[in-house]
């Protein structure tokens, strides 16, 4: 049943999470084009450094969304999103002022619990709205235009500073901290829809949906999508820098997010099932990713195809028989586990394929995903 809010509130707590996500995840990228500055090459070497740098993160947020999800539910769905900025400000603090590779490391193991604790109960939140899809699709094109923004001002801020490009982020984070706070006293903690005497029981019972035959389709389509896609963002940087400089790598890889943030709008607002809104978002999202082996404009490419294929996969998990917070946790461990192992595991395998080999190694993963059975995305469709 869809919650009962007052207008005022209903806005106020769209403009927390739109507003939110945004600068959680501009400050996310904006380490990104970085990536080789921030990494001591002496420690690991063939971008492997800068793959662990770039996975710390999703693996942070791996290993809390489930347990953040179910906490969400029994105990409000804003507080956590207050927790999610401020574990985001504290360690985007750290990475400025620390150089030592490790410290950057933890910090970005922390973000990533900061986006754990934010991604399921923001997700929970825009589910219990009529216009959900709507939501999602607003909701994610500003996600990518975080994402865009962080890639693209780090580009460019790096001429005047390395790390310019966090700072601007973390400024703008405080006062979007601040109306977090606003909100949450105003608003409250969230609706409670399970007990917190049950949070075990919970957690228990999760297992089997991790796992459950029916809903697994989604799950394996949502690891494949981003980890394969995470690769060429995390690799990228290292692949293309004898013949782009920083300035155009940035805009290049901030052309992924705006391309989502277009897709995103339109995707929220079709009205077609939603298998074929994912199938053509993962055929789209491998095109992009082989063509930008030769030009970096396939980057552009790709994240249009990622932008459809995450509007129609949470909406379609929003629409399962589940408590919306464990739903989204478990939508979005999946989500962070491809993004923090595949590029993980494919920096390792750099050394014996290549950065080519590595590449269409992850989109022959894609174009497999396209001919997965879907039935699963379609339940609740209208």
């Amino acid at each position: 049943m869809n919650r009962e809010v007052k207008p005022y509130a209903h806005l106020l707590d769209r403009i927390m999470l739109y507003t939110s996500v945004f600068v959680i995840m501009g400050l996310s990228d904006a380490a990104i084009p970085i990536l080789p500055e921030l990494a001591d090459s002496t420690l690991l070497a063939n971008g492997a450094a800068s793959s662990l740098i770039f996975s710390s993160f999703f693996i942070g947020a791996l290993i809390t969304m489930m347990p953040f999800g179910v906490l969400s539910d029994a105990y409000g769905h804003r507080l956590f999103i207050v927790i999610g900025l401020f574990l985001s400000l504290i360690s985007g603090i750290t990475i400025i002022v620390s150089d030592n590779v490790w410290v950057i490391v933890a910090a970005r193991f922390v973000e990533g619990v900061g986006c754990g604790a934010f991604f399921p109960a923001a997700f929970a939140m825009l589910s219990d709205f009529k216009k959900r899809g709507q939501y999602f699709g607003e909701f994610n094109s500003l996600l990518n235009l975080g994402l865009a923004a962080g890639m693209g001002m780090a580009g460019i801020l790096v001429a005047s500073g390395t790390k310019n490009g966090l700072i601007l982020f973390v400024g703008l984070m405080v006062p979007v901290f601040n109306v977090s706070i606003m909100v949450l006293v105003n608003n409250g903690l969230g609706n409670p829809v399970s007990n917190k005497n049950e949070i075990i029981s919970v957690l228990v019972r999760s297992k089997s949906i991790f796992m459950h035959t029916e809903y697994l389709q989604i799950w394996l389509l949502s690891f494949v999508l981003f980890g394969s896609s995470g690769v060429l963002i995390a690799l990228y940087p290292d692949f293309s820098i004898e013949f782009l400089d920083k300035g155009a790598l940035g805009m290049y890889l901030a052309s992924v997010y705006l391309s989502a943030m277009v897709t995103s709008l339109i995707g929220g607002r079709l009205r077609v099932r939603r298998d074929y809104l994912v199938r053509a978002g993962m055929g789209i999202t491998g095109v992009g990713a082989l063509a930008a082996m030769f030009d970096p404009i396939g980057l552009t490419l790709m994240g249009a195809g990622s932008g459809l294929g995450l509007v129609g996969l949470v909406t379609s998990v929003s629409h399962l028989d589940i408590e919306k917070g464990l739903a989204m946790g478990i939508f979005n461990t999946y989500t962070y586990a491809g993004l923090g192992l595949v590029p993980l595991v494919s920096g390792l395998m750099l050394s014996s394929l290549g950065y080519s080999g590595v590449f269409i190694l992850n989109v022959v993963l894609m174009m497999a995903m396209v001919f997965l059975p879907m039935g699963a995305l379609r339940q609740g469709q209208i």
